[in-house]
């Protein structure tokens, strides 16, 4: 399948978090999730379970929860956003506008369709810089979105972390006078922020 534009620039910045975290990047991953919807309720409760991974160590599953959601997809972007907005500010620039379902019958092995794979994509828009969508495909709409979800914060989160080290080297190679490498931090700089926007932090 052709890549996107959206997928080979955030290709090209995932370049840096290897290049500049290492093995500090952080990686998000499913362990498992529980949706809770009720006939006698306009909300959904989301209680997703998460392993996060970083310094190349596993740590240990944690829970993230949402009990006033508006569908299962609203409840497990509240439920990150919750969990990573206070420690990645960055993360406030955005906000989910689009949620999309497609099937793929003709992937189907047997005659009724049932076990066909579906696409998700989860559209966020990014504050002063557009939207940006995420893809998963597999058997399971929960799932899928699942996977898409994550992605979304694992990838944001990573952009600050990229941002504010690479700022650290810039700043040290200034101190130096080392030209050649406050260019290419420079050129670094202007790759991230061409997905986002970054608070200053305080001294």
């Amino acid at each position: 399948m052709k890549k996107t534009p959206q997928q080979i620039k955030r290709e090209t910045i995932k370049e840096l978090f290897d290049k500049t975290l290492k093995a500090h990047q952080i990686k998000l991953s499913p362990f498992n999730i529980t949706v809770n919807e009720s006939f006698n309720s306009d909300f959904t409760t989301v209680e997703m379970s998460v392993n996060e991974t970083t310094q190349g160590l596993s740590g240990p599953s944690f829970t993230l929860a949402s009990d006033k959601a508006k569908g299962f997809v609203d409840g497990m972007f509240k439920a990150c956003h919750k969990h990573y907005a206070e420690e990645y500010p960055s993360l406030n620039n955005i906000r989910l506008v689009n949620y999309q379902v497609k099937p793929r019958i003709k992937k189907s092995t047997n005659t009724m369709g049932t076990d066909a794979e579906t696409e998700v994509t989860i559209i966020v828009d990014v504050k002063d810089h557009g939207v940006a969508e995420f893809n998963c495909t597999s058997r399971s709409i929960l799932h899928s979105s699942f996977i898409a979800t994550l992605e979304v914060f694992e990838f944001y989160v990573n952009c600050e972390k990229t941002f504010y080290r690479i700022q650290l080297i810039l700043d040290d190679a200034t101190s130096r006078n080392r030209a050649d490498i406050a260019q290419s931090c420079m050129t670094d700089l202007s790759k991230l922020t061409e997905v986002n926007t970054y608070v200053q932090k305080k001294d």
